[in-house]
């Protein structure tokens, strides 16, 4: 699952084990292998209203923190920029617990049907968080979330998708100074920050795989269309305080325009430049309290609709050494 990674053949015979090592660390980390059931591809049965159900953990939480909790909001964070209607995380809650449901485990053994009498929507995500490790020490620093998720159509009882997926972030050997070593291991000790950034990437590949029902729903509600997203971010870049981020959205004409830097800067305005073409900055400040964050394009329209597009190609990623990072 995912794309693997594999080292070089030759290098200094010291180092080959090592390198072999990590190449099997990396295995289960890239893309986000999304099983879309047949059924889900008829636009009259998808489902409009979606809650995501409490996350397990099958194992015991580490270190004090709950990853699976983690993994819960920073999912719910990024899944909310999708074309359904979501029930906020604590309404979920509330009615679960009004409904005297309060272990995760069972609340998973649900039946559809009481599930959609409690809830009131048509569909929910599961999340098992199989396995989450933090582990520093020598070379070698990584953080991973090894989970199952689905989303199940509480009108049918039928799984509309499914994935299991691993992510990681690590640093080590592979890492392209002792500097950045050093840097990775001491970001990697703030464990509750470690989870979150490996939640976010997992989030974020998967939000590239899920499709995105508000195209099926124009012939009904006519949401403002974004053609394309582009930023001037790099896979690899870090962006440090005077640093700035530029973004071009094209789609319908005469509307207002502004983009979102993940959850923490909201509507930053995007001039319509000619028509149909919007485009804007932002200047990355020293107070700036961010790790990495996905960048969402929005068109407004005047009766309110507004049509989102994310940029799919990478993250807003800040360098934590000149920022002043939670």
């Amino acid at each position: 699952m995912g794309r693997r990674i594999v080292g070089p053949s030759r290098i200094f015979p010291f180092l080959t084990p090592c390198i072999a090592y990590f190449c099997i660390l990396l295995a289960g980390c890239g893309t986000v292998d999304l099983e879309i059931r047949q059924g889900y591809t008829n636009s009259n049965m998808q489902p409009r209203s979606v809650a995501i159900l409490p996350f397990t953990l099958e194992e015991p939480d580490p270190e004090e923190v709950s990853p699976h909790e983690l993994f819960r909001t920073c999912f719910y964070n990024y899944f909310s920029y999708l074309g359904y209607v979501d029930l906020p995380l604590k309404t979920v809650d509330q009615k679960l617990s009004r409904a005297g449901l309060t272990d995760s485990n069972k609340i998973l053994e649900l039946s559809p049907e009481k599930l959609r009498r409690i809830l009131g929507v048509d569909a929910v995500i599961r999340g098992r968080v199989l396995a989450a490790n933090n582990f520093t020490g020598g070379i070698h620093a990584e953080t991973s979330i090894h989970a199952k998720i689905d989303m199940l159509d509480l009108r049918t009882g039928d799984i509309l998708w499914e994935t299991e997926h691993k992510e990681m972030i690590y640093s080590g050997i592979l890492s392209p100074t002792i500097v950045d070593i050093i840097r990775d291991q001491m970001e990697n000790v703030k464990v509750h920050q470690a989870y979150f950034k490996t939640a976010e990437i997992f989030s974020v590949n998967m939000m590239k795989e899920i499709p995105d029902p508000a195209d099926s729903w124009n012939e009904e509600i006519r949401l403002p269309e974004i053609t394309y997203i582009e930023t001037n971010l790099k896979p690899d870049l870090k962006l440090k305080p005077s640093d700035r981020i530029y973004v071009s959205l094209k789609g319908d004409p005469g509307l207002t325009g502004y983009f979102d830097i993940g959850s923490w800067k909201s509507n930053i305005p995007l001039k319509e430049t000619v028509p149909g073409l919007y485009t804007g900055s932002y200047t990355i400040k020293a107070s700036d309290k961010v790790t990495s964050s996905l960048i969402i394009g929005s068109l407004k329209s005047k009766n309110g609709l507004i049509g989102k597009k994310f940029y799919k190609n990478g993250m807003a990623q800040f360098d934590s050494s000149s920022t002043n990072g939670p």
